[in-house]
């Protein structure tokens, strides 16, 4: 078969000018590139579109592309904001090429199951959770094996396939399909600033999560939490660097650090192997340790991301399980003076959270020693624990294309001006990155640290400059 498969672009084009995430960061579509990978292997001919890439495509004109390759599916990949976007597209390839069936999956699909059936008459099939097995099932026979991920209409009526769909064995998996991201890895954009060498590739080397945020939306793995191999990890970066040139690598994990036995053979696998490739991830505060930390270095680990998200300890309390601003100040400090490059994930905008507890988040976010950060805007994704009673608890505009966790979509009863929230927002990024420590531990050694981003820095400066004007209104 014939099949395509449509990253979708997720925000607004505005007429002459860049969208700024665009330049800030584009990562792989890597969701849609390991199902490429599986079906690829199945002998079905294959194309990945990544909108993201182009920002200037118009969906008119992504249709068109499309329907120009005839496929017998078009598979669509969405978050929540993303997910009116793809069905644009979705809607105006099947007005272009009606026989072509459509297949809607990723975390928003999952949630919305056969619901999103019922209300968007231009999909034809929804995979909930985990798509490789499922996706080519249906590739192979559309009549034949419906699991029980699959939802599909059965004439005026939505069924779901009453085959329990297999797990899917990581290992077994090929790598994702990198070769069908047009461009890759060149076009594709790291975080300014998050990494050492260029260029750069993602990996996600575990699904899923045991935790319990209120905030997250864990449609696609529920509460599972499965991981490849140290083995399978170390020869898809070492395929990475020898096919790719990657000289650097972003572990796109959610707990890159649980499995401590994991961790440590693999960071002791690269060590051995002199691969030479560095690697960002995510550590869990409440988890790290000086061992922990050698581990990570001697497999050539450069930055680590923690999820601080509030400096209000009755708000973590609330919505961050486990987690407390003691051991957040004590394990950032361990990272610190260790050499890592440490950056700060943080979260404005809760129910609960009052003025003065968004000032407690910035206050203590300048206290710590991070050199980067990033805060977005609570957003109650329609999968997440909060978002079941979120009405009693503000005031909220349940507009998918605004939840992009840049737009302040909810606004607590605490709070109740939108404004407030986005003065906040802007402050907190200008007294973060114009402290001090910034100035005199961060910047000097960025050029030498980062050359790339320094380029890319210069290169569409015109950009960053509106955008950090932006800032300041």
């Amino acid at each position: 078969m014939k099949i395509v498969l449509f990253n979708p672009r997720g925000y607004a084009l505005l007429p002459g000018k860049k969208h700024i995430s665009s330049l800030a960061c584009v990562m792989p579509p890597l969701g849609l590139a390991s199902i490429a990978a599986v079906m690829r292997k199945a002998d079905h001919d294959v194309t990945i579109f990544d909108a993201a890439l182009e920002c200037d495509v118009d969906n008119q004109t992504w249709a068109r592309r499309i329907a120009h390759l005839k496929p017998d599916i078009a598979g669509f990949t969405a978050t929540t904001s993303a997910f009116q976007d793809a069905y644009d597209v979705c809607a105006r390839l099947k007005h272009i090429f009606p026989s072509c069936k459509t297949v809607f999956g990723g975390v928003h699909a999952s949630w919305g199951k056969g619901s999103l059936l019922a209300q968007f008459k231009n999909i034809d099939y929804i995979i909930a959770g985990e798509g490789e097995i499922a996706f080519r099932a249906l590739a192979d026979n559309f009549k034949g094996i419906m699991y029980d991920r699959v939802y599909y209409r059965n004439g005026k009526e939505v069924s779901c396939g009453t085959i329990e769909t297999p797990v899917v064995g990581l290992d077994e998996l090929p790598f994702p399909a990198y070769d069908l991201l047009k461009g890759f890895p060149r076009k594709y954009r790291m975080p300014i600033f998050g990494y050492p060498k260029h260029p750069g590739a993602n990996i996600v080397s575990s699904r899923g999560c045991v935790y319990q945020c209120s905030y997250c939306d864990r449609s696609v793995f529920g509460k599972s939490f499965r991981w490849n191999s140290p083995e399978y990890t170390f020869q898809q970066m070492l395929w990475l660097k020898r096919e790719f040139g990657i000289r650097h690598v972003n572990f796109y994990d959610d707990l890159f650090t649980l499995n401590r036995q994991r961790v440590t053979e693999l960071c002791e696998r690269i060590a051995s192997s002199r691969l030479r490739v560095t690697f960002n991830c995510i550590v869990r505060i409440g988890h790290i340790d000086e061992e922990l930390i050698r581990l990570l270095k001697k497999g050539g680990c450069w930055m680590v991301s923690v999820g601080i998200e509030s400096g209000d300890q009755r708000l973590l309390d609330k919505h961050k399980e486990g987690l407390s601003l003691d051991a957040i100040r004590r394990d950032v400090e361990l990272l610190h003076r260790s050499g890592l490059w440490v950056k700060g994930l943080f979260m404005m905008g809760f129910p609960g959270e009052t003025e003065s507890g968004i000032i407690k988040t910035r206050e203590f976010a300048c206290s710590l020693p991070l050199k980067d950060a990033n805060i977005t805007a609570f957003t109650p994704f329609p999968g997440a624990p909060i978002a079941h009673d979120i009405e009693r608890l503000g005031a909220f505009n349940n507009n998918w294309s605004k939840m992009d966790c840049v737009n302040f979509v909810f606004v607590s009863n605490e709070i109740r001006n939108p404004a407030i929230l986005k003065k906040h927002y802007h402050l907190f990024y200008k007294e973060f990155y114009n402290r001090p420590f910034m100035r005199q531990k961060v910047y000097p050694k960025m050029l030498f640290q980062s050359p790339h981003s320094f380029y890319r820095l210069i290169t569409h400066a015109s950009s960053f400059l509106e955008f950090k004007k932006s800032l300041g209104e």
